[in-house]
């Protein structure tokens, strides 16, 4: 029986002896419980009952081919549509657009990140918060952007001014740290603010809060 306080995570790569070190550092040093399963298994997993309990997907760039693409997006789509999605061994130079097809983006690790990076990242995470570079962060909205036409919401104008001004660095791609820093508070009250605005907009997590942002904050607002 897995517990029930670690979040369920599966790991999409090969079952090798790399795979199994890092499962193993991950599992000694944040509260998750982590299984592989390979690429080429993963329609076997899609009518599984314990696959719709996942709530985290961490994907092996480097055994990523076009043929899998496929089924990973049926496997998603049946099984854990909410899921986070992590990205390891991400190539430095990727064109960014080939990393919008992950929906539910939270993560991104290169190939030449060392432990450190990943497991301070991914407490990250777990803490609903996202790893992106800045400039990946900004290109992933600009993209979402681009294919809506986006009006300022009402729910946005019922926000206080430090919450819009919140939400909107946030949606920027900014760390909590970074919101304090702009806004000359501190990171508590960055968390605080955050909750509330939360539970106004009804999100359950910094990547939903993010995608409201995309999806209700007009260009004029994010320009002003």
């Amino acid at each position: 029986m897995k517990d029930e306080n670690k979040l369920n995570v599966r790991m999409l790569s090969d079952v090798c002896m790399q795979s199994r070190l890092l499962k193993e550092a991950l599992e000694s040093k944040l509260p998750l419980a982590l299984e592989i399963t390979p690429f080429s298994e993963l329609w076997l997993e899609e009518n599984k009952p314990e696959s719709r309990s996942i709530q985290m997907l961490v994907i092996d760039y480097s055994r990523i081919y076009d043929d899998v693409l496929t089924d990973y997006s049926s496997f998603k789509h049946i099984s854990c549509p909410d899921a986070k999605e992590v990205i390891i061994n991400c190539p430095q130079d990727i064109e960014h657009k080939l990393l919008f097809k992950w929906n539910n983006l939270a993560g991104v690790f290169y190939i030449d990140d060392d432990m450190d990076t990943l497991i301070k990242g991914m407490s990250k995470i777990l803490q609903d918060e996202m790893w992106l570079t800045r400039k990946l962060a900004q290109e992933y909205i600009l993209h979402y952007r681009a294919g809506n036409s986006v009006v300022t919401s009402q729910m946005y104008a019922k926000l206080t001014k430090r919450e819009q001004q919140i939400i909107k660095l946030l949606g920027s791609g900014a760390s909590n740290i970074e919101i304090a820093d702009k806004l000359f508070v501190s990171e508590n009250t960055v968390k605080t603010h955050l909750h509330n605005v939360f539970k106004k907009i009804n999100a359950k997590n910094r990547l939903q809060a993010l995608i409201w942002a995309k999806n209700n904050i007009g260009i004029e607002e994010v320009n002003s």
